[in-house]
């Protein structure tokens, strides 16, 4: 992929994100960046990304706990 390629996939990817908010675009940009040739931390970065968006049920208690104080 050329650097305009690039450029273009990840402002595209950003663009819809925004109005989606849909996780696993934020996924896929981590995998398409360069991380500065540490594309192990791209992935792993995805990885995580994808485990929140499947696991909401499991962060809406803690978001609510944090709220009441109960979590710093």
């Amino acid at each position: 992929m050329y650097k305009v390629d690039k450029e273009n996939f990840m402002s595209s990817i950003w663009k819809k994100y925004n109005s989606t908010k849909d996780i696993e675009l934020l996924a896929k940009a981590c995998e398409a960046a360069p991380f500065f040739g540490q594309k192990e931390m791209a992935f792993e970065i995805a990885r995580i990304l994808r485990l929140v968006s499947n696991n909401k049920s499991l962060i809406n208690p803690l978001e609510d706990q944090f709220k009441r104080g109960k979590i710093n």
